[in-house]
């Protein structure tokens, strides 16, 4: 009896201590200076929990308070936020909008308009003014998505204070009376490496959505036009073979609300040019080489469509499928080049989520035809082809939120091809299950791919599960995935190997409180066993380890081994289907470190050994050293080395001339290869909206050929008496590989959603058969022998907000 009395007692203890908290409406102006000079803002809630720390020490109480205060008004939020701290030690850094830096002091905010703790939207101010922002789903979020709020900070003697209007035009929420919504705040410190939040967010679990507490009094607000328009006018001077070209652009893009949870985005006349240069490198691989996307349409607002895995936007405009460059090949030709991107004629997103936590995105691109150049290797004459055609692209998206986090996702991929062009479909099903505390975790996915021809279809799928624990110290997961040899999703998705099946089973162990000199360690170990899906043979077996820890000075250090057990069997190498290349089994070590950001000097260093058993001479070595010097508050000077030192490796012999000697069977070749790839970043933040960046970027690969094999039906290698020379006595295999890039940007943001930039690119390319040269030789000859493409131009995009230009108006029409 005394018991239940107890219970009884503490029962309402308990509701009441319940973390929310209650937004206070205004009819009042607020102008948005940090000054907090309106009297509305005595009467508004303060924050009165302390924020506990997620690092370097958890469940702690934050050395330093934080306050927020939260009224509304018909048209936007309004945050004030106290940030106190010793005036002297406030971070003075300034960055780059939306750069989560280790060296700046920043306020967050975690909106769930949706009320399901998986969607929701991320706003962020640095104690310098820079604005951070971004879409969240899943726990994840995506920076790329720039949205339009206002902002000010100030400095006190004891804090440092922000106020920021979020406008309900920057949200998605539902239209009903009352709002049942969300919220978390958090906090970095830079000095301290402290990282803390409002409500309490384990580091084993760090989702600060799943982690909110109610936000209530917000009612009877509209959501209001979301009609923005955002013209552009760009001019480029290009250097040409014969001097120099003009050239003009202009186009729209436009962001429209259909109602208040669905977005219509289109771009019309779309221009790239200032996009920076890819990573190119030299690929011997029997595989395609996947670059990131820098093109903002395909970037921002992209995270429904990413989350099957199927998407993989760069095909739209940029990297079409090989099969597709090839169609029109006739017999002794192969592809020499494609000129240049083929113009994006238009695109549209439209996407959103209902009240019932449904997400629909529907995807649509045209992209014009693509001219390539093919080579007669008979007659070796040139003469230029259709390589793809006029193509259409589009992507369906349906994504159910369900309880505990998770999620049923169905996406859809479908490529239309004018002409003899073979058209393709991808359908995947991905589901994501979590008991009610995210303690455990159950994935399933599975996704059919359709390749309709002239002649023949072709149909292929793919199908995985994995299950598993994901919170507390230690973690572990069993994961299964087959895929036919038929799956091809890269029409519209990136898929570099199919025709495969593996087991893998992970542990790790996860310690986040204070041992000794170390604040965080980690260690895992992964086993994985794999065959092919047809024939169904044996490939590998592989173990790797690896363990990680922070000193209490905020430097890290990762170790890691690795080894195969048995011999790899390597059905693709070969290029040849049927054959296989058995690889010595492999054994390997590596570490690395990275020093305290906070120093105005650190230091990102690695080093990976690889050798094989049975053939001691073959190993690979790879060395990185990468300083960070942060010369100032606003500059910042990033410099790499990585150096990919490749000894007697033995692969398919890839040709790179016509050799005079006809070998029958596969040839394959022992060779040494250096790759070394240098780039400087240099980066000075003028203010919270301006900036210069620099980046450039020097790859080198050299590929020396030393002795040749034909492989054997058993995998083996048997000496092929071959020199590999072409008719002029250089060799067909051997090769200096060169790509030399340079961007330069000056970004001025005017006035919100709105940017004058100016952007310089140059880039060279080269590849010849002189290998024994120096750097510095390696430089000038490349210099010297190389065709510079330089590139000059400026670009003014506008953000007109039509809704804000409708109160304007009225504005100015009331006598």
């Amino acid at each position: 009896m005394k018991r239940f009395a107890l219970l009884f007692f503490l029962f309402p203890l308990c509701v009441w201590t319940q973390q929310q908290y209650t937004a206070l409406r205004t009819t009042a102006k607020i102008a948005v200076d940090a000054k907090m000079n309106e009297e509305v803002w005595t009467k508004a809630d303060s924050t009165q929990n302390e924020f506990i720390t997620i690092r370097p020490i958890p469940a702690l109480k934050s050395e330093h308070r934080t306050t927020v205060r939260m009224v509304y008004d018909d048209f936007a939020l309004y945050f004030f936020v106290t940030c106190f701290d010793v005036k002297d030690s406030i971070s003075k850094v300034f960055t780059v909008r939306d750069d989560y830096n280790a060296n700046a002091d920043i306020f967050s905010i975690f909106m769930d308009t949706y009320n399901d703790h998986q969607n929701g939207f991320y706003f962020g101010i640095t104690s310098t003014g820079v604005q951070l922002d971004g879409k969240i789903l899943s726990g994840d979020v995506n920076d790329q998505l720039n949205l339009v709020w206002e902002s000010q900070v100030r400095i006190s003697d004891n804090a440092w204070l922000a106020e920021l209007k979020i406008p309900y035009s920057a949200l998605r929420f539902s239209k009903q009376e009352v709002q049942s919504w969300n919220v978390n705040f958090g906090r970095q410190i830079a000095r301290t490496r402290e990282e803390s939040s409002w409500v309490t967010v384990n580091p084993d679990f760090e989702n600060f959505l799943v982690n909110s507490a109610p936000l209530k009094g917000i009612s009877n607000i509209n959501p209001p036009l979301r009609l923005s328009l955002i013209p552009y006018l760009s001019g480029y001077v290009n250097q040409e073979e014969h001097g120099f070209g003009r050239s003009f652009f202009g186009g729209m893009d436009v962001k429209y609300g259909i109602n208040e949870a669905f977005t219509l985005d289109v771009t019309l006349v779309p221009d790239f040019g200032q996009v920076i240069y890819d990573n190119q490198v030299l690929n011997t691989s029997p595989f395609e080489i996947q670059f990131n996307e820098n093109r903002q349409f395909f970037t921002e607002g992209m995270e429904l469509f990413n989350k099957s895995g199927i998407f993989y936007s760069r095909r739209i405009g940029v990297q079409a499928p090989r099969e597709v460059l090839i169609t029109n090949l006739q017999n002794q030709e192969v592809l020499n080049g494609v000129q240049g991107m083929p113009q994006l004629y238009n695109a549209s997103k439209f996407s959103g989520r209902t009240k019932k936590g449904l997400g629909i995105g529907i995807f649509n691109a045209l992209s014009a035809p693509t001219v390539g150049t093919a080579f007669n290797t008979v007659t070796n004459e040139f003469r230029e082809f259709l390589a793809a055609p006029l193509t259409n692209y589009n992507t369906l998206v349906f994504d159910q939120n369900l309880k505990n986090n998770s999620s049923l996702t169905l996406t859809n991929t479908n490529v239309l091809r004018e002409g003899i062009f073979y058209d393709a479909n991808v359908t995947a099903l991905n589901a994501n299950l979590n008991t009610k505390d995210n303690k455990f975790f159950l994935n399933g996915r599975s996704a059919v791919s359709q390749k309709y021809a002239a002649i023949e279809n072709e149909l292929g799928y793919n199908l995985g599960l994995s299950a598993g624990k994901q919170r507390g110290n230690l973690i572990y997961s069993l994961n299964y995935f087959e895929e036919d040899d038929q799956y091809d999703p890269n029409d519209l998705g990136f898929n570099p190997v199919n025709n495969r099946r593996f087991v893998n089973a992970f542990i790790g162990y996860r310690y986040f409180k204070p041992w000794w000199k170390f604040v965080r360690m980690t260690t895992n170990v992964s086993l994985s066993y794999n065959r092919l899906y047809r024939p169904n043979v044996y490939t590998e077996s592989n173990l790797d380890w690896s363990a990680f820890a922070m000193t209490k000075h905020f430097d890290a250090y990762g170790v890691s081994a690795y080894t195969s057990f048995t011999e790899k069997y390597d059905y693709f190498e070969p290029r040849v289907w049927g054959s296989y290349f058995v690889i010595p089994r492999w054994y390997g070590a590596g570490g690395w470190i990275s020093t305290n950001y906070q120093k105005p000097l650190a230091v990102d260093a690695n080093f990976y050994y690889v050798g094989f058993a049975e053939n001691p001479s073959w190993k690979y070595l790879n060395y990185m050293f990468s300083p960070r010097i942060r010369a100032s508050n606003r500059i910042l000077v990033t410099l790499n080395w990585t150096l990919e030192d490749q000894r007697n490796e033995r692969g398919y012999a890839v040709q790179f001339g016509a050799p005079v000697d006809t070998v029958s069977g596969i040839l394959f070749g022992e060779r040494n290869r250096m790759n070394l790839t240098q780039y400087l970043e240099f980066n000075y933040t003028l203010n919270n909206r301006m900036n210069i960046a620099l980046r450039t970027r020097h790859y080198w690969s050299v590929l020396s050929y030393s002795r040749f094999f034909t492989l054997a039906e058993d995998g083996s290698l048997a000496p092929n008496a071959t020199l590999g020379l072409t008719a002029d006595g250089s060799s067909a295999y051997d090769l200096n590989y060169n790509a030399f890039t340079v961007d330069c940007a000056y970004r001025w943001v005017f006035k919100q959603g709105s940017e004058l930039s100016l952007v310089w690119k140059s880039a060279i390319f080269t590849s010849g058969n002189t290998l024994n040269t120096g750097y510095l030789r390696n430089m000038d000859d490349m210099f010297n022998a190389g065709l510079t493409n330089n590139s000059f131009s400026i670009k003014l995009l506008y953000w007109l907000d039509v809704a804000e230009l409708k109160k304007l108006k009225s504005r100015q029409d009331t006598p």
